[in-house]
């Protein structure tokens, strides 16, 4: 769940304030909506790729995947990348795969006769934080300016992967005392989530 509270924070954080943080650091207004553009171009390439492989990837890894796009294009656009275009494609296309990953992943544990209630509570967290992100956001600039609240989003994406990393291993640890009940042998198990 903290991962989608982190995310939807950050992500309506940098919806909300990227042309002022863009401008904020030289850009013009155009140079800074054109640049912006290729977020939602990213986002649909991104659901594209992911919907191109067939969905044959555990969804903790599409979330993974997600989160390491969008922490490292946060992370370049925070160290002042001088490719800034580049910067914001790895963003959205971690936010496009982010996107599927989320109604995915209660999927793969709980089923689909679980699925409505289950995605229902997750989604509450997740929406309160995006109704407070764009309030936050401005705080964040107003008190710390672009260059620090870039740092503050971009150590959010890495939180969130590291959160991710621990969810993998828990989920991992799981299916590896299952399949050990069960009798079933860990290398095919090792072939199923590789």
């Amino acid at each position: 769940m903290a991962v989608l509270v982190l995310s939807g924070l950050g992500v309506t954080i940098v919806s909300v304030h990227l042309l002022t943080m863009l401008q904020q650091r030289g850009l013009s207004l155009a140079e800074a909506v054109a640049l912006g553009a290729l977020i939602g171009l990213a986002q649909v390439a991104g659901r594209i790729g992911e919907m191109a492989s067939g969905g044959r990837h555990h969804p903790v890894w599409m979330l993974a995947a997600a989160c390491a796009l969008t922490a490292t294009g946060m992370a370049m656009l925070a160290s002042g990348f001088r490719v800034i275009g580049l910067s914001l494609v790895l963003y959205g296309a971690g936010n496009g795969i982010f996107s599927i990953a989320k109604g995915a992943l209660p999927l793969a544990p709980f089923g689909a006769s679980r699925y409505a209630p289950i995605i229902g509570r997750l989604a509450r967290p997740s929406l309160i934080a995006q109704a407070l992100g764009p309030t936050v956001g401005a705080f964040l600039l107003s008190i710390t300016g672009t260059g620090q609240a870039l740092i503050v989003l971009t150590a959010l994406a890495i939180a969130n992967l590291v959160l991710v990393a621990l969810l993998w291993r828990q989920i991992y640890q799981s299916t590896s005392l299952n399949a050990c009940r069960s009798g079933r042998d860990l290398q095919e198990l090792d072939q199923k989530t590789n």
